[in-house]
């Protein structure tokens, strides 16, 4: 198997239930999405599940146009460390582990420790 179609499996995976879930679930998506750690509300929650679903529709298309589609994957890594970055470390820092979404966080951690070992680099930048 392709490597660089493991990360678009993984995404159908995770997306399928969460993304639509958090798009079109209501309230019961916002809480899942947010974990309960923050505040749910229509914005939130559709702005979100809209983000997850264009994920998940463009990890499908790369299945079958994985090269073409690999900057979704650097998105995803440059989306999800700044959300690291911004939200959950100065949370640790200031001693309120209690306030993160562990699983989000989590999922975030191994798809900025993973993608970027099977971006196709040469193929995005130029050879």
């Amino acid at each position: 198997m392709n490597q660089l179609l493991i990360p678009y499996i993984f995404n159908i995976i995770v997306l399928v239930p969460v993304g639509l879930l958090t798009l079109l679930g209501g309230e019961r998506g916002g809480r899942l999405a947010s974990q309960g750690k923050f505040p749910e509300s229509e914005g939130f929650r559709t702005i979100l599940g809209s983000l997850w679903t264009a994920i998940l529709v463009g990890s499908v298309l790369g299945l079958f146009y994985p090269i073409t589609m690999s900057p979704l994957l650097l998105i995803q890594v440059i989306y999800k460390t700044l959300w690291l970055t911004v939200f959950v470390i100065p949370k640790l820092l200031g001693r309120q582990s209690r306030d993160v979404p562990w699983g989000i966080s989590l999922t975030f951690l191994v798809i900025i420790a993973s993608y970027p070992f099977v971006i196709p680099w040469r193929q995005l930048f130029g050879s």
